[in-house]
């Protein structure tokens, strides 16, 4: 995969045809960055045609990385300050503690476990659902029911019914969510939703729909998206044992470490579709009004003229990656992720100083949604 990345990351954009659309892949950097900071060219909103339902992940819901323009702009200000670093900072003493808890069930099944099944898997869960939204154990799991058929919707065809179990799992969600807007308005909290109830700017608030549209999109999105970048951090840097004993004598290098990791292996070979709105071009290819553009971070991490020998795993080299994307739509959840990413690194490679995987030749195997690369296994030894 590595190989193919770094020779797509010197190429032109390329034409791929699926389902009767023609796909746009960009996989340079440069080509990438244009196309994520040009939202009058390259919108994220899905068309509301038939035969779009494909791209439209969240069955309707306007999700933040699928809204243009002021509505964009007045949400995201709106949704700022709720996830800004300072919001994320004051939580970490309680994901440290969440996290403690899924490594003392590790620590008790005694020499072996699953970086993803006992470990990754749960850490969004728990930062998340558990210390930003205050979950109960029967709201979390219709969250992560939600998550679960997720990649189902991604995989209709165009034309084709969502699932029905689909369907249920969002109404499901959809209700959970405004009895849980309805609590916290009665009883605000030190919880995410009730900074989304009480964010103001000027006179301006989110309306009921608007704050579960977003609440969805931070459940469902970082579910996912948190998920998926996880298991290619723990990969890349389980691959690299010298990595891991650096880290150990110099832990202020993980954050780095971890954006290295996910420049080595990204969570997704696509991002989210944009939608050409004129005949224009990107890097010396011509793209047709109505072509849907899409963006591979993986290849894109591997571009010679961005990253020295970008085949090298290198855990000083502290890169710039686009795998939050970049311009107007960039990931508002960044800094949860990287925070969460670099705490859960930390606590394992202390807690479990001498963890290696169980067979550093392992076939990878993967999961998740249509762009996705949800390592679906990691087995470990303890020591």
């Amino acid at each position: 995969m590595r190989e193919l990345s770094a020779d797509w990351a010197k190429r032109e954009p390329i034409y791929i045809p699926r389902d009767g659309f023609v796909f746009v892949l960009c996989t340079r950097q440069a080509d990438a960055l244009e196309v994520y900071k040009d939202v009058e060219r390259f919108p994220t909103a899905v068309p509301k045609k038939p035969g779009y339902e494909m791209f439209d992940k969240f069955m309707g819901i306007k999700i933040l990385a699928q809204m243009d323009g002021e509505p964009h702009s007045r949400v995201r200000r709106l949704m700022n300050n709720a996830l800004a670093p300072k919001a994320v900072t004051r939580l970490e003493d309680r994901m440290r503690a969440a996290i403690d808890r899924l490594l003392d069930r590790i620590e008790e099944k005694g020499g072996k476990f699953d970086a993803m099944a006992d470990y990754g898997n749960h850490l969004i869960v728990e930062g998340l659902l558990t210390v930003m939204l205050k979950l109960n154990p029967e709201q979390k799991k219709i969250f992560t029911e939600m998550h679960r058929v997720i990649p189902l919707v991604t995989y209709t065809e165009a034309g084709h019914n969502y699932p029905d179990e689909c369907v249920k799992a969002f109404a499901d969600a959809r209700e959970a969510i405004q009895k849980l807007i309805d609590e916290r308005r009665a009883d605000p909290g030190d919880d995410l939703i009730s900074d989304l109830i009480a964010a103001r700017d000027n006179d301006d608030k989110l309306s009921d729909e608007e704050m579960f549209d977003q609440i969805f999109t931070l459940t469902a999105g970082a579910l996912g998206g948190t998920t998926n970048a996880i298991g290619g951090v723990f990969y890349s840097l389980y691959q690299h044992p010298d990595a891991i004993r650096v880290l150990q004598k110099e832990p202020e290098l993980i954050t780095g470490a971890v954006a290295e990791a996910q420049r080595w292996h990204s969570g997704s070979y696509m991002t989210f579709p944009r939608f050409a709105q004129r005949d224009t071009e990107v890097g010396g290819t011509k793209i047709l009004k109505g072509m849907v553009v899409r963006i591979s971070s993986q290849a894109a991490h591997y571009d010679p003229t961005v990253y020295d020998n970008p085949l090298e795993f290198d855990v000083r080299r502290n890169p710039r990656i686009v795998a939050f994307g970049s311009g107007p739509h960039a990931c508002l959840g960044f800094f949860l992720a990287r925070s969460l990413m670099r705490i859960a690194v930390e606590q394992l490679i202390t807690r479990f100083p001498d963890a290696r995987l169980e067979n550093p030749d392992m076939p990878v195997t993967y999961s998740g949604s249509v762009g996705e690369l949800r390592v679906k296994s990691l087995p470990m030894l303890t020591q």
